[in-house]
């Protein structure tokens, strides 16, 4: 085998190696982010609102979150709530 097609097996070798790596990453990050869609969900059955339409449970986030961003009391009353009611539950 001469210098050059070594030298070329050798980087193919280290494009497969990144490439399985990225692929490792890609499904690590997606894992990820499954996990935390399935946390969020359970916070809206924590909430007891799981029986609601997902327009409803949409609109009172978007509500509640143009409230986050308007009034800087609604942080901490939500986050007072909240930690009141993980206290509770758990």
């Amino acid at each position: 085998m001469s210098y050059t097609q070594d030298k070329i097996k050798r980087t193919e070798q280290a494009i497969n190696r990144l490439s399985d790596q990225l692929v490792k990453e890609k499904i690590k990050e997606r894992k990820q982010e499954t996990r935390r869609k399935i946390e969020l969900g359970g916070l809206v059955v924590k909430a007891q609102m799981d029986h609601l339409p997902k327009s409803v449970i949409l609109g009172a986030l978007l509500t509640a979150n143009f409230e986050l961003e308007n009034d800087v009391n609604t942080y901490d009353l939500y986050k007072k709530k909240g930690d009141a009611s993980f206290n509770k539950n758990t």
